[in-house]
């Protein structure tokens, strides 16, 4: 290990070194697809990424900065639903919207 340092290279002890090697890995993961939406507002179409999704609500993120109504269409997986925004939280990757949808579908995409 006196070499190593010596030459500017710092090693650890084989349990360390095993240790860090964890710890690295638990922070570096690789995410999962995610499904792609769309936000309906009468003739445009503002896509966005689905986060969480159920039958009456969905956790969507927005990369473009636009002005969404509190009341909006929303489309996922080709159903088209009405949802109502409950919260808006800006973050560093985007807009991340928590949706309220109603039971009901209301059309169905061809």
């Amino acid at each position: 290990m006196r070499q190593a340092q010596d030459a500017g290279v710092a090693t650890l002890p084989a349990p360390r070194k095993a240790v860090a090697e964890l710890m690295a890995n638990k922070h570096f993961t690789h995410d999962v697809p995610r499904k792609s939406g769309k936000i309906l507002l009468g003739s445009s179409i503002v896509p966005c990424i689905v986060l969480e999704q159920s039958s009456v609500s969905a956790r969507v993120r927005v990369l473009v900065a636009a002005r969404l109504p509190e009341r909006l269409t929303v489309e996922i997986d080709g159903e088209v639903r009405q949802g109502r925004v409950g919260l808006r939280k800006q973050g560093p990757l985007g807009l991340d919207l928590w949706l309220d949808l109603k039971a009901v579908e209301i059309s169905a995409a061809a």
